[in-house]
Parts: C-alpha cells; structure tokens; sequence
C-alpha cells in the first residue's frame, strides 16, 4: 500500500506524519459513555493495515493520524512519546500545518497478513503493563505509547485479524488501558 508521508515542522519539531482518513481505511475510533474507546476495524483486512500501520510506528517513530470524517467520531494519533513528546497544542498545530503541507514522501508500507504466534509465548504481562497512555474526549484521542506498547498494539491487533475473536476478552492482567478493552473487529465482535 502506498502511503503519504508529511514531513513537518511543528515548534521545535521535526515530525514525520501518515495522514489517514478513517472511513476510507475501515477503522473508526468513537467514545462513548464519556469513557469507553472503541477503536472498530471493519474485518481482517482493515484489523491487518492497523497491525501494520503500528509496526511501522514502532519501527520509524513516525506520528500516526487517522482523521474523523464525520462528528460521531473521534481523530486518533498514536505516537511514541518518549521519542515524540506530543500534547494537545502540539496536536492543534500538525492539524493545522497539515492542510498546507506541500512536503509529502511516498512510502509503501508492506501489510502484514499473518499473526506472529511466537510472540505471545515470550509474553509477560509486568513487562507490557503501563505501556500505553490514552488521553481521550468526545473528539481527540491521543495513544501515547512506548516501544513496547506499539508493539503490543502491532500483535494483538494481528491476532484479532488471523482469529475468529471480534475482541479479546479481559483476564487478570488487564487494567483499564489494556487493548483488550479498546480494539474491535466490528465483522466479528458476536
């Protein structure tokens, strides 16, 4: 798949950003209640672009912005924050430098379309807890997220992508941040 890639400068900021729209690509962030996220891929295919789309954040630190096209949902970014401090002001003026950006890079980003089982039997939960920081309203959601964290987000949504599971269901070591709570695969999710 073929990606733009805008290179921005935000204060003191040089920011690479995939700018996505969400209904184009099958994968809608809503919250509702004032405290449940649902972050909803339409099936496999679109639940296996997010798994990518998370890799490669995890892999070039690149800012993640899937934009809302209509007010019942929310814009989401996913970032690293170690690497990439963002905060809502911050998050106004990629918005805003976005609509005039002009340096755009292509940039094909390879879909992954199988889960990596290995993974999970390294697993374990101290050393992913914590991870994944969410800042949320009606209309912004922000994933501030580490290294690890992108990477548990890359493999949990690929096992909702290679599995019959709409969500994952919680256990003992969920906490109110765990992506088990937040990710659906709306095709699936009975």
């Amino acid at each position: 798949m073929i990606l733009n890639r805008n290179e921005l400068r935000v204060g003191s900021l040089d920011l690479k950003v995939i700018h996505l729209y969400q209904q184009e690509i099958g994968i809608i962030m809503t919250e509702e209640m004032g405290r449940i996220l649902l972050l909803d891929a339409k099936d496999s295919p679109e639940m296996f672009l997010l798994s990518s789309l998370l890799k490669h954040c995890h892999d070039t630190d690149d800012v993640l912005f899937l934009q809302r096209e209509t007010p019942e949902n929310a814009d989401l970014f996913i970032f690293n924050g170690a690497v990439t401090p963002l905060n809502r002001k911050l998050i106004k003026e990629i918005k805003l430098a976005l609509k005039s950006s002009k340096l755009k890079s292509k940039m094909d980003l390879t879909i992954e379309n199988n889960e990596d089982e290995a993974f999970w039997d390294k697993w374990t939960s101290w050393k992913y807890e914590k991870q994944l920081r969410i800042d949320a309203d009606k209309d912004l959601v922000l994933f501030n997220t580490s290294r690890l964290g992108l990477e548990l987000l890359t493999h949990s949504c690929a096992h909702l992508a290679s599995s019959f599971a709409g969500h994952s269901h919680f256990d003992w070591y969920s906490t109110s941040s765990s992506p088990e709570l937040i990710i659906r695969n709306i095709a699936r999710n009975d």
